[in-house]
């Protein structure tokens, strides 16, 4: 690792980190590359619960390094721009499903899409209470997903 060199670090959700790729990222960090994460999503649902996701891997780094990264894919802007350019609709034609208030709800609220929570994942219906950030419709799991009309 002495004397490697990078422009740009990118993490994101990784199943397989090792002590050695987040000193290696973080020793890069500090010698300038800059920093980007792919999504600020700190926890992932698995049949077994919750496993670390790609946003408890950034504050790993930013807590040693002091560089905070630059965030891409939900809940920022360049998503919905990417998907309207790939399929020529427009955000109002558009509906986000997810789990996570603050990403996949926070991505279609911010934007002009229509944002149905799925109670399937992170967020429980209880977390709803304590949110200023609300979906435009709940749903206890994608198997409802056909019958909504916006």
């Amino acid at each position: 690792m002495s004397g490697a060199h990078a422009d740009i670090v990118v993490t994101s959700f990784d199943t397989t980190l090792t002590y050695d790729k987040l000193n290696a990222a973080c020793r890069l960090i500090r010698g300038g590359a800059e920093y980007i994460c792919t999504h600020p999503d700190y926890n992932c649902p698995t049949e077994d619960g919750f496993i670390p996701d790609s946003g408890a891997i950034a504050a790993a780094v930013t807590a040693s390094t002091g560089v905070k990264p630059r965030f891409f894919g939900k809940p920022y802007r360049e998503t919905i721009e990417m998907i309207a350019e790939l399929t020529g609709a427009q955000p109002a034609e558009m509906c986000i499903f997810g789990d996570r208030l603050y990403t996949d709800i926070a991505l279609g609220k911010q934007n002009g899409v229509f944002a149905a929570l799925v109670l399937t994942g992170e967020t429980k219906s209880g977390d709803l209470e304590k949110s200023e950030l609300q979906p435009d419709i709940v749903i206890v799991s994608l198997a409802d997903a056909p019958a909504l009309t916006w």
